[in-house]
């Protein structure tokens, strides 16, 4: 490992190279299936906490445990049919139900839930994160026009293989500002700076996952995860046609936002 140096996320590699992880591709599924799972789990463990607690409820009031038993049922129920809704609203009309920072506050809460499930069920972090990404790039595309596209920043990690930094830069044009972050702190300082309306950011799944905690809430993302044919933090590389997608969909974006501003 000495011709390389580590990233935070992947401080801990042995050095061993896993070829699992040197390019994931997990779909979209495995996490909204591992966010239902915890939901459920969190919905039965509400229960058993009630179960548990029932003796000293019924020192209260002998009703209590009845109105707290029939809340929660009530809670379970509208989390069902709502989440429901959201999905069948999403997956007819490609179009949102709920504010998008209510959304980004809901799934950013599930993720670190659903990378830890997915930790006993076999489920690398990598893979839960990739499946997570293209799962919110999906609801960040539902949520066009409903946000400012205005100064688009593209963040890249420093570890990408320089033919394919050059074909972004080429690719970006000059509607975006392009920024290498050497590291967490770079990259949020850069925002800070910049005060981007759209975020277009390259990164392994496990630092993609990290900097959306920080800021999906504020900016909208659209994540591309990279491939590690050497390993971590070393010559990777991006699905080229994932990442022009991803640039199209926000030029698209700017052409409208001009036009409905009269700029």
């Amino acid at each position: 490992m000495k011709d390389r140096k580590l990233g935070d996320e992947w401080a801990g590699w042995s050095g061993e190279l896993d070829q699992r992880d040197l390019k994931v591709d997990e779909a979209p599924g495995t996490f909204i299936i591992l966010a239902v799972v915890m939901v459920i789990l969190f919905v039965a463990l509400s229960f058993a906490g009630l179960y548990m607690i029932q003796p000293r409820l019924e020192q209260f009031s002998p009703s209590a445990p009845g109105f707290v038993e029939n809340a929660l049922i009530a809670a379970a129920i509208a989390m069902a049919l709502v989440g429901s809704l959201w999905f069948f609203v999403l997956a007819r009309w490609k179009k949102p139900l709920f504010p998008s920072t209510w959304v980004e506050k809901y799934v950013l809460f599930l993720l670190p839930k659903t990378v830890w499930l997915g930790s006993k069920l076999g489920i690398s972090r990598d893979r839960v994160g990739n499946s997570f990404i293209k799962a919110h790039n999906s609801l960040i595309r539902s949520y066009a026009g409903k946000f400012s596209p205005e100064r688009p920043l593209i963040l890249l990690p420093r570890c990408l293989k320089a033919d394919v930094r050059k074909e972004i830069l080429s690719i970006a044009g000059e509607d975006f500002k392009v920024v290498t972050a050497v590291g967490g702190e770079e990259a949020r300082r850069a925002i800070e700076e910049y005060r981007p309306g759209f975020i277009v950011a390259v990164a392994c799944e496990r630092d993609l996952m990290s900097g959306m905690k920080d800021v999906a809430e504020k900016v909208p993302v659209l994540a591309i995860p990279n491939s590690r044919p050497e390993g971590p933090c070393k010559n990777t590389h991006v699905q080229m046609e994932e990442f022009k997608e991803a640039v199209i969909f926000i030029k698209e974006e700017l052409r409208k936002f001009s036009k409905g501003s009269g700029k």
